[in-house]
């Protein structure tokens, strides 16, 4: 009873903690004009009222007046997180605005969300929302009206080639300087200032609706559809090689939310619901963005170099066909749950059988397989008492729960790599289980299985965890003389340089022309500040 007390206690102390803290943030891009399927990096720091910042997933959205673009989900670590968001080829010409936020920060008005507006031009095709003045004469490159810094960047030389190597330095920093971030970007756009973005003409945030922070890491929530909400166990499971397995909490709202941790990057995941013998149900997931939209954005006036443009959007084309780096791939996660199994088969070093029923009766030990209530279930021996357990065992192929045995024992047992016992009782989804038997493919990816009509298989993209800017070095003969085509407009973005950083080195592109060198922080007074250079690519 006292544990109990206490644990409410602390709940209510972490709710009323939660009602006095505030979020804000800063958001940092990779340069402020973009191509239609370009990359846009994003840098964001959050911070709070607090001692450390709470929130782990930050969410960023670009929109116009009509609808959301795109979107993304950026792992936060200490306040700090970034990532890399795709532009559609479909975008119009224009000044669009870029918004972020934590969950948390969506408790209070999304005006007071940061935001800052960003131009996107479309080079392969004229459309009827371009909303663009051509200049003669070059303005400033600046949006935002940071501040200026007398500082410079330097590098070794003036000029260089094609796939050359850049050497720059960075000069001694302010104390006052912090959340540094670095971008070298081709000059061949020249915008005009653009003024503070402010205003919001809608969000989906419903009256009265709270948003709980996202503390441990990214909440996935689910509406529940052809079943009562209350008679359903909720579950997700993320399919691969280790058991990552998440319980859905049912809200006052009817929906479900999964408390997922250390989940990143884009994974193949599986939704199911439990409801009763012979009922039907299946959950949908809930956008977890605000859409955030302008109530109105300024006009873009813009001078560039239509040659360059040509060039740059010839590069945007190419990257979707060109070799795709790392940063793409699938994250290798973690094992979630301090489980080690009691017994495990290497199934390459066994005789092979045609089904999991033929592997358990062969060599399998401790294993039972009955029938109750009409059913077939699985049994596990259990160690400390040793006698098979009268609960059914959690089964689980590329750790996804399956609770139908029948075709578990049906399954094809030369797809699978391992079978690892699990003794002791487990609970997931609102069951109890006498022990776990993990199946593991040599794939990892579910290969032969059909999933029952409760159940759906999907990719989701969860938050991103900083992926690297990749780019070519050419630092030998071979690949100086590469054949594949470099059209790089960024050539360098670092979101993680620090004061103690003296020098960075990179590689120029095919494309000539004058790049700028921008490092960006903020000062005590909270104003951006930017320490600039130039060289030059022929």
């Amino acid at each position: 009873m006292k544990r109990i007390i206490s644990i409410i206690i602390g709940l209510i102390s972490v709710l009323g903690l939660q009602a006095q803290v505030t979020e804000c943030m800063r958001i940092y891009t990779d340069k402020d004009n973009y191509l239609a399927g370009e990359d846009l990096w994003i840098k964001v720091c959050v911070t709070d009222s607090a001692e450390a910042p709470f929130s782990k997933v930050a969410y960023v959205e670009i929109s116009d007046m009509r609808q959301v673009y795109a979107q993304g989900k950026i792992a936060l670590k200490n306040g700090t997180g970034w990532g890399r968001i795709k532009f559609p080829q479909t975008m119009h010409s224009g000044a669009y605005q870029l918004t972020a936020y934590t969950r948390y920060m969506r408790n209070q008005s999304a005006d007071r969300f940061p935001k800052k507006y960003i131009a996107v031009l479309n080079a392969s095709q004229a459309t009827d929302g371009d909303d663009v003045e051509l200049l003669k004469d070059s303005v400033s490159l600046t949006s935002g009206n940071p501040v200026l810094s007398p500082l410079r960047l330097s590098t070794d030389k003036a000029v260089y080639g094609n796939r050359s190597k850049v050497t720059l330095k960075l000069p001694e920093l302010p104390g006052d300087l912090k959340d540094f971030s670095l971008s070298v970007v081709r000059r061949d756009c020249a915008l005009q200032a653009f003024p503070s973005a402010v205003e919001v003409q809608k969000n989906n945030k419903a009256a009265g609706e709270r948003f709980i922070a996202e503390c441990e890491g990214h909440i996935v929530t689910g509406r529940l559809i052809g079943a009562s909400a209350d008679s359903v166990n909720a579950r997700l499971s993320c399919v691969g090689k280790d058991i990552r397995i998440f319980d859905g909490q049912l809200q006052s709202d009817g929906t479900y939310a999964f408390y997922t941790s250390e989940i990143m990057n884009t994974q193949d995941i599986v939704l199911t619901a439990l409801p009763g013998k012979g009922r039907t149900g299946r959950l949908e997931v809930i956008s977890p963005f605000a859409e955030v939209l302008p109530a109105k954005l300024p006009k873009l006036r813009l001078a560039y170099d239509e040659e360059a443009l040509i060039e740059r959007s010839i590069g945007a084309q190419l990257h979707h066909i060109l070799p795709v780096d790392s940063t793409h791939g699938q994250a290798v996660l973690e094992q979630l749950h301090d489980f080690t199994p009691s017994l495990s088969y290497n199934l390459d070093e066994y005789v092979r059988f045609n089904t999991v029923r033929e592997a358990f009766v062969e060599f399998v030990m401790g294993v039972r397989v009955s029938k109750a209530d009409g059913a077939t279930i699985i049994r596990i021996l259990q160690d400390d008492v040793k006698r098979f357990s009268s609960l059914k065992a959690l089964v689980l192929i590329d750790g996804v729960p399956i609770e139908d045995h029948d075709a578990v024992l049906d399954y094809n047992a030369r797809l699978l790599h391992y079978i690892h016992q699990y003794s002791g009782r487990y609970t997931f989804g609102g069951k109890l289980y006498d022990g776990i038997i993990s199946m593991i493919t040599h794939r990892g990816t579910l290969p032969g299985l059909r999933l029952d009509e409760n159940s759906q298989l999907f990719a989701y993209e969860f938050p991103q965890n900083r992926p690297d800017f990749t780019a070519p070095v050419y630092d030998s003969e071979e690949q100086l003389h590469s054949r594949i085509p470099d059209f790089r407009h960024t050539l360098y973005w670092n979101p993680d340089i620090t004061s103690a950083t003296n020098t960075v080195s990179f590689y120029t592109s095919d494309m000539k022309g004058t790049y700028v060198a921008t490092l960006q922080g903020i000062n005590s007074k909270g104003e951006c500040v930017q320490v600039q250079g130039e060289f030059v690519v022929r």
